[in-house]
């Protein structure tokens, strides 16, 4: 049993409380790009000098910088009445700033979910009303990775780089804007990639930004992909959408088709264990539970038996999942320098 005493939770819950505050304001100021703006200050400046950098409205930010001072993540003399953000600061409060505005975009479906928890409500949400998740979780995913994170992936399963080097088939499932995609289509252009989303403005996005000749983009459904496809890719890559389809288990099923015998498939997921309570020293916990029960789970549910596993289903359930479907060698591997995320592997074996 813990030791804990009341006030010792009274204080936890209330920092806990007063944090949300905090990181609702931390969003609010990365989507107005209020710490950009601040980032490339090399003095202190006053609150309406930052108010007309940002052109935005100094009563607004004077309200935002008092949140910001209380808070520890600005500094200011009160004499002068400047303010500037320490260099040492700038680069966390890029990644902090991303995740925050999550809290800033959740809220919108909050009634929504409320009836959704209620026996007689709803069973999830309609895409139609998870517009603002979406854009967020393009802008997120667009800062996730850089090339020596996608190398890093690559060269953690034996053999892989070998074969890019070499010139093969790559297929990535739910790419979105596909910016995981052209990092790989750059580092290994012997090889041709495909980028395939269900979602037209991810897919239109993508083909915007490609600028690679061996990738392509299309608009193909997970769970119905082109009949001509079967063995055709060596290499499968799928980041974060697994957890986010209503039929997982016939979404890996068509994977499975589409590689050839040997072909091998990287699940990038959430680092966290299948339990809840094996999951207290994980780092994405806590927020991942959060987002899941606000889009991921309702999302799922709005179709007919969606299996909703929710972005936390784990590790140990992605690796079962993957033995269950006759993927063989299942690994899981834990990402130098990213600790919230897992790289799940399996290959399909040559005997059928």
């Amino acid at each position: 049993m813990s030791a804990e005493t009341e006030g010792d939770f009274k204080k936890y819950i209330s920092k806990v409380v007063s944090n949300g505050f905090t990181t609702l304001a931390v969003g609010l100021g990365s989507r107005l790009g209020l710490f950009d703006v601040m980032a490339s200050m090399d003095e202190p400046m006053t609150s309406q000098e930052i108010a007309d950098a940002a052109n935005l409205k100094e009563r607004y930010v004077i309200e935002w910088l008092g949140a910001m001072v209380t808070a520890k993540i600005v500094d200011t003399n009160s004499s002068s009445e400047k303010f500037i953000i320490p260099k040492h600061r700038h680069g966390s409060l890029v990644s902090a700033g991303l995740l925050a505005r999550a809290v800033t975009v959740l809220p919108t479906t909050q009634d929504d979910v409320i009836n959704c928890f209620r026996k007689d409500g709803p069973n999830g949400i309609s895409h139609d009303k998870l517009v603002h998740h979406y854009e967020w979780l393009s802008s997120f995913k667009k800062n996730e990775y850089d090339n020596t994170k996608m190398q890093t992936l690559v060269r953690q399963v034996t053999g892989l780089e070998n074969l890019l080097e070499t010139g093969v088939e790559v297929c990535d499932i739910g790419c979105n804007t596909g910016y995981h995609l052209n990092i790989l289509a750059k580092l290994y252009p012997r090889s041709h990639f495909v980028g395939v989303d269900i979602n037209t403005d991810a897919i239109t996005e993508a083909q915007k930004e490609n600028h690679s000749g061996n990738a392509t983009f299309e608009i193909q459904d997970a769970y119905n992909l082109p009949s001509d496809w079967s063995e055709k890719f060596t290499y499968a890559y799928v980041s974060k959408t697994i957890h986010d389809l209503a039929y997982p288990e016939k979404a890996l099923k068509e994977i499975y088709r589409i590689l050839r015998p040997g072909g091998i498939l990287s699940l990038i997921e959430v680092n966290v264990h299948s339990k809840a309570g094996d999951n207290m020293a994980m780092p994405a916990a806590q927020s991942t539970y959060v987002f899941s029960l606000y889009h991921c789970v309702p999302s799922v549910l709005d179709y007919p038996g969606g299996k909703a596993l929710g972005a936390c289903w784990g590790r140990e359930a992605a690796a079962a999942m993957l033995n269950e479907l006759g993927f063989s060698k299942v690994q899981v591997f834990d990402i130098p320098n990213q600790p919230k995320e897992v790289h799940i592997t399996g290959h399909k074996p040559h005997s059928q």
